[in-house]
C-alpha cells in the first residue's frame, strides 16, 4: 500500500507527498487534494491523508 499526504505548511500552502517525498506544492487545499488523489489513483492500492498544522489527520480517499 502506498500512502499519500497533503500537508499544511506554515505559510498556508499545501505540500503533496508520497511517503516522505514532496512531489508538488499548491496554494489551495482543494487543488492539493485533487493533484494528490490523481497521482494516488495511478498507484493502487493507496490511501490519501490530509495533515493540518493543528495535528488533525483525516483519511480522504482510498484506491484499491
Amino acid at each position: 500500500m502506498y500512502f499519500f499526504h497533503v500537508v499544511e505548511q506554515r505559510d498556508g500552502s499545501w505540500s503533496c507527498r508520497r511517503g516522505r517525498e514532496d512531489f508538488d506544492f499548491r496554494a489551495q487545499l482543494d487543488d492539493a487534494i485533487e493533484q494528490t488523489e490523481g497521482v494516488a489513483s495511478e498507484h493502487p492500492p493507496s490511501e490519501v491523508f490530509v495533515h493540518r498544522l493543528d495535528g488533525q489527520v483525516q483519511s480522504i480517499a482510498t484506491f484499491d
